[in-house]
């Protein structure tokens, strides 16, 4: 086994083991609300975490991902994540806008009885950890298109300077 396969099994086996401790964080997240609710916009709700913990730990280790490293995954990458932004923008004003009308039914069926102070500790746990990830998401997206932005203008401007020593 060469190096370079070497390198990317351990980057793939990496990425696969903090996916795995990302998907235990979204279900510590989420279970005081699936607990209670049959909630209708888990998988919305999911990805909400999934970026905001994702983009962030890829923002933060830039230059260590392998798979980054090509100019046309990152191109990729730019392009989506732009429309992406709009999307989670979105579902995010949507789900602010059904938190703000304070129904249960608009998040899903209950699982058990809710009285009136359970229900208010459920949705003040709900919106905040809506507006919490839902913003999160929002800025590590952006962070990571300024991320992407530099680096992009790092590798030009060295590419311009070994052009102008030749």
């Amino acid at each position: 086994m060469n190096l370079l396969t070497r390198e990317n099994l351990l980057a793939f086996i990496k990425e696969l083991l903090w996916t795995i401790i990302t998907c235990m964080v979204i279900y510590a997240i989420l279970y005081p609300i699936t607990s209670k609710l049959d909630f209708i916009y888990w998988k919305m709700n999911t990805f909400f975490i999934f970026i905001a913990l994702t983009y962030f730990r890829w923002s933060v280790t830039f230059r260590s991902l392998p798979f980054l490293r090509p100019s046309l995954v990152r191109f990729l990458l730019f392009a989506v994540n732009l429309s992406l932004f709009i999307h989670i923008m979105y579902n995010l004003q949507k789900f602010i806008g059904l938190a703000d009308n304070f129904y249960i039914e608009d998040f899903g069926f209950p699982k058990v009885i809710i009285y009136e102070d359970m229900k208010r500790e459920l949705f003040d746990y709900l919106y905040n950890e809506l507006v919490l990830f839902g913003t999160g998401a929002l800025v590590m997206l952006s962070a990571f298109q300024v991320r992407l932005i530099i680096s992009y203008w790092q590798y030009y401007k060295h590419a311009a300077s070994r052009m102008m020593e030749d």
